[in-house]
């Protein structure tokens, strides 16, 4: 690494290390601007239960009607006490008041009475208001809530507590899937036509069926299954590039389709535009669709086919009918040699031809451990320049060092990253769709 680097890297560190202070800063003062001007309310009406206390609120009016009748009744009450005994009571008021007073609310058994009827009158009154309020609210809560029907609610039931199970081929991120929850068997024969409308998408399109015992079940292999759920996946994008606007709209349109001949609900896994996702998706696979080449190149001695052919089968390798050695664990091809010039190799032409060199190549996306896979395919490749008199050199034909060994490392540690933040892991059968 060069002092150029070295003060680029150091200068980026304090660049980056100067933005994520300003930003802490500016969080800070506006958290506490927002704190000093925020008031927390001390009771949240909306959040709050909302509660009449019938009892205390007629109580307390009755005694403010009572009181007013009292106090008109002390008003009143003098002049009829005068009236009713003898001419000498406005003499007795001026001598004592307060026993005039007492007289007049205490012992008149003509006033006490209407005034405890007309209370008992009004109590009754108020009861049998609060009653018909009560009546009232009642039967405007009942008439506002509308029960759902019984399907849709059975629907809703069933896509809010059941978990969302998908076909293991499926990928979240790969591709657009819309479960549909039949509200009658199906069989497979009967979603042949379903098939059938959306036929010439270029970008592949799977539909499995769930049945009776929870296993999803392919309807393009045939057989009398019968399916109590149907998923609908299209790819989004592949290596020719994302799903176009118009098939995505006539995918969609014939799910939606088939959900009301159906009569299905139709429920849509994922979130965001899905057009958005299909961009976002190619976008990616532009990123981490990595091919590492090394080459066995002629240093001054020809390289025989027959020698090569035998240093190759003695590594591993296999010849293909694409014309390509190939390296296989558990049945995964994990990286090919082809002649320099990509022409295909066979067993007459290797032992007839001498080869000018031999590529070792690797994609990425299509092996678990590429870092592994490309620690395996280096040992051969340089085991057998070794053995031919050869060279290893990179795609500009320069000479392959450790450390220009251990860049190419680096690179493959960063697109491993990438594929795992993305949640597609390398060599998993999503990838395989997706780059294939």
């Amino acid at each position: 690494m060069s002092d150029l680097q070295v003060v680029l890297i150091v200068l980026g560190g304090f660049i980056i290390a100067g933005v994520v202070i300003y930003n802490w800063e500016q969080e800070r003062k506006l958290r506490n601007e927002v704190a000093g001007e925020f008031i927390v309310p001390q009771k949240d009406v909306l959040a709050d239960d909302f509660h009449i206390d019938a009892d205390a609120y007629m109580i307390d009016k009755e005694l403010a009607e009572v009181t007013e009748k009292a106090k008109h009744f002390e008003h009143s009450a003098p002049t009829v006490k005068t009236s009713k005994t003898t001419p000498t009571a406005p003499l007795a008021s001026e001598t004592a008041p307060p026993n005039v007073e007492t007289q007049a609310l205490d012992t008149p058994q003509a006033a006490s009475q209407p005034l405890t009827e007309l209370v008992d009158a009004e109590h009754a009154t108020q009861k049998e208001i609060q009653k018909k309020i009560e009546a009232e609210l009642n039967h405007e809560l009942q008439t506002d809530v509308q029960p759902e029907p019984i399907v849709q609610a059975a629907l809703y039931e069933k896509t809010r507590h059941m978990p969302v199970n998908l076909p293991e081929i499926t990928h979240s991120q790969v591709d657009l899937t819309a479960i549909l929850y039949l509200t009658n068997a199906i069989s497979s024969n009967e979603l042949s036509a379903f098939i059938s409308s959306i036929a010439g998408i270029r970008l592949p399109m799977t539909l499995h069926g769930l049945d009776n015992q929870d296993k999803w079940h392919l309807v393009s292999d045939g057989g009398a299954n019968v399916f109590k759920q149907v998923a609908c996946c299209l790819q989004l994008a592949d290596r020719g590039g994302p799903v176009t606007k118009s098939i995505l709209n006539k995918f969609q349109f014939a799910v939606e389709d088939a959900g009301l001949e159906l009569n299905a609900h139709v429920e849509w896994q994922g979130s965001g535009d899905a057009m958005q996702r299909a961009i976002d998706l190619d976008q990616f696979c532009i990123e981490v669709d990595q091919l590492i080449s090394v080459h066995v190149a002629e240093f001054g001695t020809p390289i025989h086919g027959t020698k090569f052919k035998g240093l190759a089968e003695v590594s591993g390798m296999t010849l293909k009918e694409d014309g390509k050695f190939h390296f296989y664990a558990n049945d995964t091809v994990l990286f090919t040699a082809t002649d320099v010039n990509s022409v295909p190799f066979t067993a007459e032409s290797l032992r007839s031809n001498v080869l000018k060199g031999v590529t070792f190549q690797i994609e990425i996306p299509k092996v678990n451990n590429c870092e592994q896979v490309f620690n395996q395919m280096i040992m051969i490749a340089q085991k057998m320049a070794s053995s031919l008199n050869a060279k290893l050199v990179d795609d500009n034909q320069k000479q392959l060092g450790d450390l220009q060994i251990e860049k190419i490392r680096q690179q493959l540690k960063v697109i491993h990253a990438t594929m795992v933040a993305r949640g597609i892991m390398p060599g998993s059968p999503a990838s395989m769709r997706l780059f294939s």
